[in-house]
């Protein structure tokens, strides 16, 4: 019998035959046991654009935040809230880029935002103050060159004195303060730069990308998790395997992928010792975590797809209540911050978000019908008990 040190002593060898393991956790099993990775692992939140690209419950929540934002209809009002045309912003509004609608610049920024808390936007000053260009620039590439003046400033050009854009070949340019719209979503302790509301997901996250992980792992890697026992007895009990036949099925063991079956001549028993995929609880971790990362962005889970699934008035009422709650101030605060930095505020003007075209904000014209038909049987009732009313009366009840 040809056996070296390794397989009489730890019943493997390091040959062709064996498929490649970690020789490690095959040579000291204990050490998994002893001093395996105890400590939670968490992700790198350095750059959080790729995160966005790789989890896809942090893309779906931040893509559906940012298509429901850019569905507004910007519109220029005067100081009585009256259209005005006549403007050179709705030039821009037209015509943000070249490559560009309003609604891809806005649904650029809020991918921004979303991310770093901090959106950018290219803008430089003409004559006569005029800017006839808008372009979003990634916020992970803009560095603020701040003036070291903060308290006693009370304008914003105090506070930063200018911009560096980097470039993917990593050349810089610098960008004076007033040829970029700076927005930002304050975090409640920093004037400028806030902290990146994504701060907060670090864990469920990680989380996410640990039970991906898991499942991958279960499914391409492991087969079923057990013990394989002799079940050859005599008059003096069970008789053991032969380091042999030992041998044998752990070499045909390895060199085995997922899904093939152990053929063997001996005699085994099989002694599952792993867990149904379910009683993980993978599936309630990854829906604890979306929801996390749905309550972040004030967003609602009825209007994203889950097992269970939602009813149409609930998706419906969900809709409107993250417009209402999340979407239109979180819009309006963007536009407010646009057309103060362009110095709309200075010409008497004002940028707003409208949403009333959009069918979800409209008024069910069944239940206003039903309302309305309630409303004239209740007139008539009044009426044929001889109450009078004026016709101010009349137009109150029925709500016109």
């Amino acid at each position: 019998m040809n056996l070296n040190f390794f397989d009489a002593f730890f019943g493997f060898n390091n040959n062709a035959d064996n498929r490649i393991i970690d020789n490690m956790n095959r040579i000291f099993p204990f050490v998994n046991q002893i001093w395996g990775v105890k400590e939670a692992v968490w992700i790198d939140t350095n750059d959080w654009w790729k995160l966005y690209l790789e989890i896809p419950e942090l893309r779906m929540v931040i893509d559906r935040r940012a298509s429901m934002m850019s569905s507004n209809k910007p519109l220029l009002v005067d100081e009585e809230g009256n259209e005005v045309t006549n403007h050179w912003f709705n030039d821009v509004l037209n015509k943000p880029n070249p490559v560009q609608s309003w609604s891809d610049l806005v649904y650029s920024l809020s991918v921004q935002d979303a991310l770093y808390s901090n959106s950018f936007i290219y803008a430089p000053v003409r004559s006569f103050d005029i800017r006839n260009l808008f372009v979003p620039l990634p916020s992970n590439k803009i560095q603020i060159n701040l003036s070291g003046k903060k308290l006693k400033q009370m304008e914003q050009d105090g506070l930063i004195d200018s911009f560096v854009f980097q470039y993917d070949d990593k050349n810089t340019e610098k960008i004076e303060f007033s040829d970029l719209i700076y927005l930002m979503t304050n975090d409640g302790m920093n004037i400028v730069k806030p902290v990146s509301r994504m701060e907060s997901l670090k864990f469920p996250l990680s989380n996410i990308k640990a039970s991906y992980h898991k499942r991958n792992v279960l499914l391409e890697n492991i087969g079923a998790i057990g013990i394989l026992s002799t079940q050859n007895n005599d008059m003096g009990g069970a008789i053991p395997m032969t380091p042999e036949e030992k041998k044998t099925i752990q070499k045909d063991w390895f060199r085995r992928q997922k899904d093939e079956l152990i053929i063997t001549e001996s005699q085994v028993d099989w002694k599952p010792m792993s867990f149904p995929t379910k009683d993980l609880m993978l599936f309630e971790e990854l829906t604890a975590d979306k929801i996390a990362i749905i309550d972040t962005f004030g967003m609602s889970l009825n209007i994203f797809s889950t097992e269970k699934g939602a009813t149409f008035t609930n998706v419906r009422d969900s809709i409107r209540m993250t417009y209402q709650d999340t979407i239109i101030p979180e819009t309006q605060q963007m536009y407010d911050a646009i057309g103060q930095q362009c110095g709309l505020n200075n010409d008497g003007l004002k940028l707003i978000a409208q949403f009333d075209h959009l069918p979800v904000m409209q008024d069910d014209g069944i239940a206003v019908a039903t309302t309305m038909k309630l409303k004239a049987e209740t007139l008539e009732k009044l009426n044929g008990l001889g109450i009078d009313m004026t016709s101010d009366e009349m137009k109150a009840l029925l709500g016109l």
